[in-house]
């Protein structure tokens, strides 16, 4: 703008531009992520704090494979269980075992020529034909595996069936857990959920002609009844899942053995008094 200037000449006034207030909005944009660096830092380190080396493995799982793991709320507060306590909540962390498949019974090239065969069963040596039994064994397994599985009412006693391929066959152990017997007390009477899991690897094992061993094992606590003891109890108990075996289709000409050892023969490395040696072992051999 110009005026004219009273002495003469023209002065001109320019207008200075405001400036904004407060300096734009730049260090907002910082602060905030500084702020979300912080908190991230910090719920890394509760993490830490929190939790053990069993449930960190959990998380880690969680992040690197999504789908191997889930994240609940829930109400239990076992830590053991991959619990954590958040306010009046908590969160519980929940790992999926994903479904082994079943090996392909259709030979498949190798370089030297040989068939597919899972690596744990090449442990059983022998040749081809050791290793047809193998796996036809793992068959065996498998199938008794996913009737189990398929079963709501047997999922919470999945973790007292333990199955693997020896050399000598399969091997099938049912085992006691604290409050979670499979024999009532002092007897021979097997609990309704054995009786229901001796019912499924019978109607697999009949298909087959392998022969069978039977072995009953007690823990070390004094079995005491007239004048029976522990070698008596581990026999009857035996005894016992042969005959539901043989009720369910498995001839009386399979059975190889049937054996008690008493308290004689512990899990190695356990208490003798653990539960987990009151057990059943099914033995199905090769042939």
């Amino acid at each position: 703008m110009a005026e004219e200037n009273p002495e003469g000449g023209i002065v001109k006034k320019c207008k200075k531009p405001k400036c904004e207030e407060g300096g734009g909005s730049a260090w907002e944009v910082a602060y905030g992520d500084f702020m979300t660096s912080m908190m991230a830092f910090f719920l890394v380190m509760w993490l830490i704090a929190a939790t053990n080396v069993k449930q960190r493995k959990i998380l880690s799982t969680y992040f690197t494979q999504p789908g191997a793991t889930s994240l609940t709320e829930g109400s239990s507060m076992l830590p053991s269980k991959g619990v954590f306590n958040i306010g009046s909540k908590s969160l519980t962390i929940s790992q999926r075992i994903p479904e082994m498949p079943l090996p392909s019974t259709k030979p498949q090239k190798t370089m030297h020529g040989r068939g597919l065969i899972p690596k744990i069963l090449r442990k059983s040596g022998g040749g081809v034909g050791q290793n047809k039994q193998a796996l036809n064994l793992y068959m065996i397994m498998k199938k008794i595996q996913q009737a189990i599985a398929s079963r709501k009412e047997l999922l919470q006693y999945r973790n007292q069936i333990k199955m693997e391929i020896t050399e000598q066959g399969l091997r099938i152990v049912i085992f006691d857990k604290n409050k979670r017997p499979m024999f009532y007390p002092g007897s021979a009477q097997l609990e309704p959920w054995a009786k229901e899991v001796l019912d499924i690897v019978a109607k697999q094992l009949a298909s087959i002609s392998n022969k069978i061993v039977i072995e009953g094992h007690t823990d070390a606590h004094p079995y005491v009844v007239g004048n029976l003891s522990n070698w008596d109890l581990s026999t009857m108990r035996a005894n016992a899942a042969r005959r539901e075996l043989q009720a369910n289709g498995v001839g009386m000409d399979r059975f190889d053995s049937i054996v008690g050892y008493g308290a004689t023969r512990p899990v190695p490395g356990t208490n003798p008094d653990d539960p987990i040696n009151r057990r059943i072992v099914i033995l199905v051999k090769k042939i």
